[in-house]
């Protein structure tokens, strides 16, 4: 009966539950969805991460690639990221060519990791103007259930930290590339940065400020997906991004600031623990 009556009368379903400071799914305001993480996930590619955030999942995979630099940057590697929301993921979504949420999630994603400096660049060069990695980060949503930035930024970090980088060598004057699998380097991080989605709901006064939404509270919200989107590393600030829903208090950014700073320490010892067992398994194996 409640599916029947969220159906016809959406926004008083949903009102309903607001007035009682409680959400549809039982959480309150600014309680979270349970974390579920996998790393390994994809045995064909160099690093890989699977997450699930309460419905939505996502999988990660990384594959490397040896590249000329660009003229312009010629002691610089590529970190190239990608986001696919096929119809499979949600109903929302048809086939074809990539929809606009699609297109705008890959930016935010490729926005972030970049203003986060995560990832020197330098560090992927090999030979200056000559040879360097390429790091195709490709993350396809199996499920998507709102918040869906927050799971592609913790699955591809998660992808990052277990990457190993072979030992190359270069022989400038016969251009000869050996690649040796066997001598493997950790990619070095700056850091992980944590995004954390907000959705902002105008109820009757006052503004309501929801904590990793899920997607029925994201179309509620209005908007392309979460409304509020804050990225923390290292404990500090690097990305804060605005769709639509409605104008935040001072009140509310406070709040939301603080949360997003908890919730990326987290999320980092989420990540940590999880790589900690796969490699206590693979070493013992």
């Amino acid at each position: 009966m409640s599916e029947v009556y969220k159906l016809i009368h959406p926004v008083k379903f949903f009102n309903d539950y607001i007035s009682k400071n409680v959400r549809p799914d039982g959480r309150s305001f600014s309680e979270q969805r349970n974390i579920k993480l996998n790393v390994d996930a994809i045995k064909t590619a160099d690093a890989s991460a699977l997450i699930k955030c309460g419905n939505t999942s996502v999988i990660c995979g990384i594959k490397l690639e040896l590249a000329t630099p660009k003229a312009e940057e010629p002691n610089k590697g590529f970190l190239i990221t990608n986001v696919e929301l096929p119809p499979l993921c949600s109903s929302k979504y048809r086939p074809g060519p990539p929809s606009d949420s699609a297109q705008v999630t890959s930016n935010i994603v490729s926005d972030i990791i970049n203003n986060s400096k995560c990832v020197d660049l330098t560090d992927l060069c090999i030979v200056p103007d000559k040879l360097a990695w390429v790091l195709y980060c490709d993350m396809l949503c199996l499920d998507n259930g709102g918040s869906l930035v927050d799971a592609c930024i913790i699955t591809l970090m998660a992808s990052l930290k277990t990457l190993r980088l072979p030992t190359v060598t270069y022989d400038p004057e016969t251009e000869d590339i050996k690649v040796d699998t066997n001598v493997q380097t950790k990619l070095k991080l700056n850091g992980l940065p944590i995004a954390t989605s907000f959705a902002i709901y105008k109820y009757m006064d006052r503004n309501v400020t929801l904590v990793d939404p899920s997607s029925y509270e994201e179309d509620m919200c209005g908007g392309l997906g979460a409304n509020l989107i804050l990225c923390y590393n290292k404990g500090f600030l690097c990305s804060s991004q605005k769709f639509g829903g409605s104008n935040f208090s001072v009140d509310c950014e406070e709040k939301a600031l603080k949360i997003a700073k908890e919730r990326a320490q987290l999320a980092e010892e989420v990540i940590d623990v999880c790589i900690k067992n796969y490699e206590s398994k693979t070493n013992t194996v």
